[in-house]
């Protein structure tokens, strides 16, 4: 089953590229907060992830004042996913589902603005969720009120839905998960970034094979070229091994199937790409 995807852009940061590339250079590249807005034909409208949020900048949380000073983002007025949406006629309470690729800021910023949609996210990431330490709270940017308080009412788990085997020139990913039973949204493991990380493979309605590929690589450049982040930058990074495997895992699907189009969260070319019909 097709589904329409669309592409936003909720918010985003600025650092030296070298930290996620390892090349020479400090000059600064745009990271955006990619928010995928899915038209389904029986579940209306479902979100990849929700980008940053208004409860972020407002967040007392002592990780929350820590991460807007360590890694200070813009989020535009009316660029909070909620506010694009209804610029665009959808209203909070017409999204039916959430798809969170994992549980940093950047990508679960705007959960509190969807109190009406379930969220699906891996039981490994959720079962990560209880952290006590504040070191560890910090290192994963947890920050607890940036997290719906019936979180636990609202939570299904991609695990308990159907695997199914991928196709040709997949061999890297192996098989996912069929949330909906129906072929149109099928989640896909990328560890290392994150404990639980999924990405998300689907098919558009104009016969686009598309991969969300969260942050299984920060920009397109480091799977195509393999490029290895510094180690400022790994730091953030929960399985570093896990994460090299999910990047040349991404490259090998690159190369054996050029024409899936693969998006990570925060790459402005691929975003530009896929809005511009190049893939």
């Amino acid at each position: 089953m097709r589904v329409n995807l669309d592409l936003l852009v909720v918010g985003s940061c600025r650092h030296p590229a070298c930290m996620v590339t390892g090349q020479a250079g400090l000059s600064s590249t745009t990271f955006p907060a990619l928010v995928g807005r899915i038209t389904h034909p029986t579940r209306g409208t479902i979100l990849f992830d929700t980008g940053y949020g208004e409860t972020l900048s407002q967040s007392q949380d002592p990780v929350a004042r820590i991460y807007r000073r360590v890694l200070p983002y813009k989020l535009n007025s009316g660029e909070a996913c909620v506010h694009q949406l209804a610029a665009a006629g959808v209203g909070a309470a017409e999204v039916s589902c959430i798809i969170l690729s994992h549980m940093h800021p950047d990508h679960a910023g705007g959960l509190n603005d969807f109190p009406d949609a379930n969220i699906y996210l891996s039981r490994k990431a959720f079962d990560d969720f209880p952290i006590r330490s504040f070191r560890n709270r910090c290192r994963r940017g947890f920050m607890r009120d940036l997290f719906p308080k019936n979180l636990h009412e609202r939570v299904r788990f991609i695990e308990d839905s159907r695997a199914i085997a991928f196709g040709q020139g997949w061999d890297a990913f192996k098989e996912g998960a069929d949330i909906f039973g129906d072929g149109s949204l099928v989640a896909v493991p990328l560890p290392g970034h994150a404990f639980g990380q999924i990405g998300l493979k689907l098919e558009t309605e104009r016969n686009q094979e598309v991969l969300l590929a969260a942050d299984g690589a920060w920009l397109s450049a480091c799977y195509r070229e393999l490029l290895e982040p510094l180690l400022p930058a790994r730091a953030f990074i929960h399985d570093y091994r896990q994460y090299l495997r999910t990047l040349h895992g991404l490259r090998e699907l690159s190369l054996m199937r050029p024409d899936v189009a693969i998006i990570p969260s925060h790459c402005s070319e691929a975003i530009g790409a896929f809005r511009n019909g190049m893939v």
